[in-house]
């Protein structure tokens, strides 16, 4: 959001030296991106303040911050252009009001097409927007001091002066002002008249009711459309703007109507007459009143805050707050203030307009909590450091056991009896949970193997299994290796050495018969069990190559599993 100097100085008192400003913006609202002689640039990525999209908004922020007012009165509606005016109905017809709970259009004629003045141009530049005539700059310039997107359509283009608001067919298409012809779907919402699609709501306008030069009267659009849908459909289109981040962040019926008077009054002023209106109104401004209690303010800021402090700094940021009882106030939130919801967010407020600078540290009470054991996570780091040395790569598997897996390892419903089910899964794919890690690192490891010559991953993780029937959870360490060689195994060995050497772990590698369910997972003579301290910690195996023709490999294929929590014990 960039914000020019000069407009916002006829918007609010600017009181102190700009250096200062900029320092308390910085401090206490958001970080400045860029300052010039022209403009700040305000950094609102991942902020939620919708208010700051708009320079009334920024003015109401930057007086709180100086301890000064704002220039401006807000627009009641007794003084809207309309007012008392018995003007025609425009047609319009709303398919989904949950999309669009608010629309009005205003038809203005008597327009002519001009470049806009040297103010209104140097206002837009120092936002940021180019000027391109006087009709489509007003509808910007209202956008940037409202925090409104509004839209002109060319009257004489719009079918029998009608608009009608649905959702898209699969498939139909239209071409926007960006002369690009775009393929839409049945959730994205259209603005069209009886014979043709005019707008993707909330995101641009059609080629086909562009305001030209011919262009003498306009149908002006200012609605509320729902934020998802329209940033779903603004995203798989690539097609972000301006407009489409004040959608997102939220609007407010008030500010709306404020909008649409202001433009309409611009328009008035270089000779266009408001001829007609229809207002189609599903919406209702949320209001917020939040119970702050004092005690709680001061616990989680750290100060001893009175009553009166309290409401000094909220009042400066237009709050109104009228005390419930001692030390307990219900405050209303201003309505451009949709960020506001809770009291810990009116917490944040009172902490930051103090000044976060301005709370001292301080020494916890009580004692230190005693520090948490370690080892676990020591030792993962340090294996994943020396099987990054070894070439190996990290990846991260589901939790779950997919169908393919389940079908490769040959595992039928007697099979399946070792492993955990669930009895509320999201779909098939994730109804079991994983007794072991390799399986999954195998299927990840032959497909890779389709782009690559050789694949060396990793995983470290939780498998799940039951003991006496119930769920267990281990930590553990699998490895998967193909080489192309007829013996992956050695290599994988290698690797596990060399890695538990560099940590000064010394494991053994043991002949070990198979038992149970592994005879027919892994080759009959290509085995061995790891151990520690003369305990078994895990095994390093070749895959049967019918198990790994259940993968659709044409390679043989070496895995490891060693339990970590033995290792620590």
């Amino acid at each position: 959001m960039k914000i020019s100097i000069n407009w916002l100085k006829q918007l609010v008192k600017i009181n102190k030296p700009m250096p200062d400003l900029i320092h308390e913006i910085n401090m206490k609202t958001i970080g400045t991106k860029e300052v010039t002689d022209k403009f700040i640039e305000l950094d609102m990525k991942g902020y939620n303040r919708a208010d700051l999209l708009s320079l009334r908004g920024t003015a109401y922020e930057f007086a709180a911050l100086l301890e000064s007012e704002v220039t401006f009165k807000e627009t009641s509606e007794s003084d809207f252009a309309w007012n008392n005016l018995d003007l025609p109905k425009l047609n319009i017809e709303i398919k989904d009001d949950q999309a669009c709970p608010f629309y009005a259009l205003a038809k203005i004629e008597d327009l002519k097409v001009e470049p806009s003045d040297p103010e209104t141009k140097e206002k837009l530049a120092d936002s940021g927007q180019r000027s391109v005539n006087n009709l489509a700059d007003i509808t910007n310039l209202i956008m940037i001091e409202y925090g409104q997107p509004l839209h002109a359509f060319d009257a004489s283009q719009v079918a029998e002066e009608t608009i009608i608001v649905r959702k898209a067919k699969n498939d139909e298409e239209i071409k926007t002002l960006d002369a690009k012809v775009r393929k839409l779907t049945s959730e994205d919402l259209l603005i069209t008249d009886p014979k043709k699609a005019i707008g993707i709501a909330g995101v641009m306008g059609g080629e086909n009711t562009e305001v030209t030069n011919k262009t003498s009267t306009i149908l002006l659009e200012a609605a509320i459309f729902e934020p998802t849908a329209l940033r779903k459909t603004a995203t798989r289109l690539g097609m972000q703007s301006e407009a489409g981040k004040r959608f997102y962040h939220g609007l407010t019926k008030k500010r709306l109507l404020q909008s649409l008077d202001a433009a309409i009054k611009q328009y008035q002023k270089i000779g266009g007459k408001l001829t007609a209106l229809t207002i189609f109104d599903k919406f209702s401004d949320q209001k917020a009143e939040i119970k702050l209690r004092v005690a709680k303010t001061n616990t989680l800021i750290g100060l001893d805050f009175t009553e009166d402090n309290i409401k000094a700094l909220l009042t400066r940021l237009n709050f109104s707050l009228k005390t419930e009882k001692p030390r307990v106030f219900e405050v209303t939130r201003p309505y451009w203030r949709l960020d506001i919801n809770i009291e810990e967010d009116l917490i944040e407020e009172v902490a930051r307009i103090y000044g976060y600078d301005r709370i001292p540290s301080k020494v916890l009470p009580g004692e230190a909590p005693k520090p948490i054991d370690q080892k676990s996570f020591e030792l993962e780091n340090n294996l994943k450091k020396q099987l990054m040395h070894q070439g190996m790569s990290e990846i991260q598997t589901y939790s779950f056991y997919s169908t393919n897996v389940l079908n490769a390892l040959g595992w039928d419903e007697t099979s399946k009896k070792f492993l955990i089910k669930l009895e509320n899964p999201m779909s098939k794919e994730t109804e079991y949970m994983r007794m072991n890690i390799w399986p999954n690192l195998t299927e990840s490891a032959v497909f890779n193997n389709k782009s690559f010559d050789s694949v060396a991953i990793y995983e470290i993780g939780k498998t799940y299994s039951l003991k006496e029937g119930s769920p267990v959870e281990k930590n553990v360490l699998s490895l998967a290796l193909i080489n192309g060689t007829n013996n992956p195994i050695l290599e994988l060995i290698k690797i596990i050495f060399l890695t538990f050497e560099a940590l000064e772990i010394p494991i053994n590698f043991d002949d070990s018969k198979q038992i149970g369910y592994t005879k027919n997972l892994f080759h009959p003579n290509k085995f061995k069990s790891i151990t520690y301290k003369g305990k078994q910690i895990g095994g390093v195996a070749e895959l049967h190559p019918k198990v790994a023709d259940n993968f659709e490999s044409k390679n043989r294929i070496a895995v490891c599993e060693i339990d970590l929590e033995k290792l620590l014990s």
